[in-house]
């Protein structure tokens, strides 16, 4: 009925669920108190009991004015623990994700889901649904207490009844979680499958596989339908008994009251506890109309709770020496239950220029972000400087020694100088000139104010290749001895790409360089080359090599080479 790792996530503001039952407690009382107020002002003006009228008037008064004012209370209790919950599990998911840097349990879209629309889903659990349970449990009690004063029969048949909305919530709430479970990891798939499709989208074209990714989508649309589909039929059912359960019990009720009135039971007596008798069920019957939303908020949170008991793994190891070489050892890789994005690469990368080439969907780039310590959950080696295993070495003295360059790296609004700055805080302005004329960006940042120029929020300034350079400089602000370019110069300029190209063939004569790229013609001033097909190195060695033989590489070389042509 309720998750004790979400209640006691609220441990330190726990009064603030106990008041808010306690006003809705006090509120529930004062509404009893309307009713027999309403009764007893009818039996004085029926009766023309004129002096008792002004007292049914005031006691009816007070009862109202203290039940808004309860209910108020209540509301404003139930509010104030929903927000605190709200900003605490933002924080906390926050500050956790950064403790966590890489080891984190779900994709970049998942987090993303769930921070947002996640949490937010959590608002009615705790605002409503938590505090509507223990009230729930306390008002139909304090009624049947109540009854028994009037008539035991009734009291009895009541408190029989009440159990059987609980029993009903329990049976679906057994379904729902494996439903609601289902659903959420459906849909936050969904949206990793989009994000991923919609930024390889010129590569799926390219490769005349969007069609197939189209289709797959369809698919997991389809499925996603589906499980939304038994999600509402499963609320509709649950709802309909519910129902049956309430109105029939408060049916009943109603009937044994009128069978105890004509055994003498007094006649307001018997209106009292027919327009009463309602809240026994009404309290339970609201807690399941939030039932299923609840659980929805319920299961996102629990995934965020499972995110935030996520064991901090602690590695103290320190880069002393330049990156040399690195071993790939039977690396595998898969997210969740999904099937294998990588299985059994071997690779050894040394000083030197190494491109990771194959369609899109073959983990050329899960290949990427493991080597910069972005995906953690993988199985198998890597090993660098022959004796330093890559989760082993602290998270910051890593990023001192490997640079990540993607085509989607965020650009901030800043200043070009403070940009630098923000990279290394120790740049000359003179150092900066150099970096921008290294990228071919010096005349454009002259012609626009010079290191003082600002660069609006996602380089909307700029072109998609002077951003690229641009960030490209930056991170040459700091030397590093391993570069990873994950389709950096994907959708760019023909100029920008031969900038970049350029670049990396020099970073290599120093240092270990990996090139990811959909474009084989980038790859052919490598020293070395792996083909990924179907998860798997299917093909590896030079260049010339690769063209040489009957590859599967320089069937597609010869491929894209002809389409680039035909577009000449």
């Amino acid at each position: 009925m309720f998750d004790k790792e979400l209640l006691n996530y609220i441990k330190d503001k726990k009064y603030y669920l106990i008041l808010n039952v306690l006003f809705n407690v006090l509120a529930f009382i004062f509404n009893i108190l309307i009713t027999s107020s309403i009764l007893y002002l009818i039996y004085n003006t029926i009766n023309k009991l004129n002096n008792h009228l002004i007292y049914s008037l005031i006691s009816l008064f007070i009862g109202l004015l203290f039940k808004i004012i309860f209910t108020l209370l209540a509301n404003y209790y139930s509010h104030k623990l929903a927000n605190y919950v709200i900003m605490k599990l933002r924080i906390d998911t926050y500050s956790k994700y950064l403790r966590l840097n890489t080891n984190i349990p779900f994709t970049i879209s998942e987090m993303a889901e769930l921070s947002t629309e996640g949490i937010e889903q959590l608002r009615l659990y705790y605002e409503f649904y938590l505090p509507s349970f223990f009230y729930a449990m306390i008002a139909p009690i304090l009624l049947f207490m109540l009854f028994l004063c009037f008539d035991y029969k009734v009291a009895l048949v009541y408190l029989i009844c009440i159990p059987l909305i609980p029993i009903s919530i329990i049976l679906v709430s057994k379904g729902a979680k494996k439903i609601f479970n289902k659903y959420w990891d459906i849909y936050l798939g969904l949206g990793d499958s989009f994000l991923d499709n919609v930024r390889g989208l010129k590569e799926l074209k390219i490769f005349l596989y969007d069609e197939k990714r189209t289709n797959d989508m369809a698919l997991k649309s389809e499925e996603f339908r589906k499980i939304t589909m038994k999600v509402l039929v499963m609320q509709l059912y649950s709802v309909t008994i519910m129902d049956l359960v309430a109105y029939g019990g408060a049916g009943l009720g109603i009937v044994l009251t009128l069978i105890s009135m004509q055994n003498g039971l007094d006649l307001y007596v018997a209106l009292f506890m027919i327009l009463i008798g309602a809240e026994f069920f009404l309290p339970l019957r609201r807690l399941g109309s939030a039932f299923h939303v609840a659980m929805n908020g319920a299961t996102a949170g629990k995934k965020v709770i499972k995110l935030l008991n996520e064991e901090e793994k602690v590695a103290n190891i320190l880069i002393d020496n330049k990156i040399d070489n690195i071993l790939i050892k039977d690396l595998s890789f898969n997210y969740k239950d999904k099937d294998l994005i990588l299985n059994n690469i071997n690779m050894q990368l040394n000083i030197g220029l190494y491109s990771i080439v194959g369609i899109s969907g073959s983990g050329k780039s899960t290949i990427a972000k493991i080597l910069a310590n972005i995906n953690n959950n993988y199985k198998g080696h890597i090993i660098l400087n022959n004796n330093l295993e890559l989760n082993k070495i602290n998270v910051d003295s890593f990023y001192k020694k490997v640079c990540y360059v993607a085509n989607t790296t965020y650009i901030m609004h800043k200043s070009i100088k403070d940009e630098f700055l923000f990279y290394n805080n120790e740049l000359s302005e003179n150092e900066m000139w150099r970096l921008l004329k290294l990228v071919k960006m010096d005349e454009v940042i002259r012609n626009n104010g010079g290191l003082d120029f600002i660069i609006k929020d996602e380089g909307s300034n700029i072109s998609g290749g002077e951003k690229q350079r641009l960030i490209l400089a930056y991170y040459l602000s700091k030397p590093y001895d391993f570069y990873i370019f994950d389709e950096a110069t994907s959708n760019i300029d023909k100029d920008s790409e031969e900038i970049i190209l350029e670049i990396i063939k020099k970073l290599a004569l120093n240092n270990i360089v990996l090139n990811i790229t959909h474009r084989l013609k980038n790859v052919l001033a490598s020293n070395y080359i792996y083909f990924l097909k179907n998860s798997k190195i299917v093909e590896e060695g030079s260049p010339k090599k690769l063209l040489n033989e009957n590859s599967e590489f320089k069937e597609l070389y010869l491929y894209q080479s002809s389409l680039e042509e035909i577009k000449k």
